[in-house]
């Protein structure tokens, strides 16, 4: 029987969960009458919990180092309790959460054979780093003989949120016949990040060439880096970053005509909302975690040490080569030909 069913990704990070909802949507379509709980981080508890094929949220706190061990065994003796007949671990690389659903005694563990967790589970499949993150969560379903062809994804916005968000634009003298064109400044990992001069010089040609409008988007720790953009160029842009819910945010995202956006969290909500973008690639690779679906772009240089997947860049001769290769001209000239 699979009537309770974990899924653990504990990675955090809004893109995973993203990526993470074709996997979902295959799971609860397979079992409808399943309850489909998810063990995730806090940072995205919040996200998931209006999910459209999540039944519960387990929040996984993991703690720093002094506090780790306690609660590792609380959220073990959690799930334990909670009598779940199959453990499908969707991390792609943690040894924990295959460690979590082994001692809590969930007699069905699936997932791929990495970081020596293969012991740990009773079916495992050989991991292929070559894929898609989507396409990685979904190999795992057909160990149970779930063989799923919609790889769409989505993101679960409400009109709420497409309301509030058509208040925001026009609240800022956003005209519905405007063009709009989204940046995201900010990445989680400084090593994606692409420099603000060169946003800054993309922004104003792309003003001056059709007169598009632009919204800044962010989350409340790059309000910082809007500010800076400011000083750097005046730029006439509607700056929302730290200003907005993710939900409003994806509303957002989708009334834009195209999004310009670093390696990120709202590329991915982008991909999901279906608005066209360019995406700069920099110690990731795109064909692991670029924007999925049609109508993306990725810029990459063929820098020898990329990708290195690394959130501290290594070189010392050439720091961040990988992203300052990019310059602002070739997005520019990338952007006229998809507007």
């Amino acid at each position: 029987m699979r009537n309770r069913i974990l899924v653990t990704q504990t990675g955090g990070w809004v893109g995973d969960m993203v990526l993470l909802t074709p996997a979902l949507r295959a799971l609860k379509i397979a079992y409808p009458q399943s309850h489909l709980a998810l063990l995730a981080r806090p940072l995205v508890a919040d996200l998931m919990a209006p999910h459209p094929y999540i039944d519960e949220v387990i929040v996984d706190s993991k703690g720093r180092s002094l506090n780790r061990l306690p609660s590792f065994w609380k959220s073990v003796s959690e799930i334990r309790r909670s009598g779940f007949d199959l453990a499908v671990v969707l991390h792609p690389t943690s040894f924990r959460n295959a460690l979590i659903p082994f001692l809590a005694g969930i007699p069905e563990r699936i997932g791929s054979n990495v970081s020596g967790r293969g012991i740990l589970l009773t079916r495992t499949c050989a991991d292929r780093r070559g894929l898609h993150e989507v396409h990685r969560y979904l190999r795992v379903l057909e160990l149970i003989d779930i063989h799923e062809s919609s790889t769409e994804l989505e993101f679960w916005h409400t009109d709420t949120d497409r309301h509030a968000a058509r208040q925001i634009l026009a609240a800022h003298g956003l005209s519905p016949k405007e063009h709009l064109i989204g940046v995201n400044l900010g990445t989680t990992w400084r090593t994606k990040r692409w420099s603000l001069e060169n946003f800054a010089e993309v922004i104003t040609q792309v003003q001056q060439r059709f007169g598009a409008r632009i919204l800044l988007t962010g989350s409340t720790p790059e309000i910082p880096l809007g500010e800076a953009l400011a000083q750097i160029a005046k730029v006439d842009a509607i700056n929302l970053i730290g200003k907005t819910t993710l939900m409003e945010l994806g509303a957002l995202i989708e009334s834009c005509d195209l999004y310009l956006t670093c390696d990120s969290g709202p590329m991915h909500i982008a991909a999901a909302v279906g608005t066209p973008m360019i995406a700069l690639f920099g110690p990731t690779s795109p064909m692991r975690h670029g924007p999925y679906g049609e109508n993306h772009e990725a810029i990459e240089k063929p820098v020898a040490c990329r990708p290195c997947y690394k959130r501290k860049c290594m070189r010392k001769d050439l720091p961040h080569l990988c992203m300052t290769e990019i310059g602002p001209n070739e997005v520019v000239m990338q952007i006229l030909k998809v507007t």
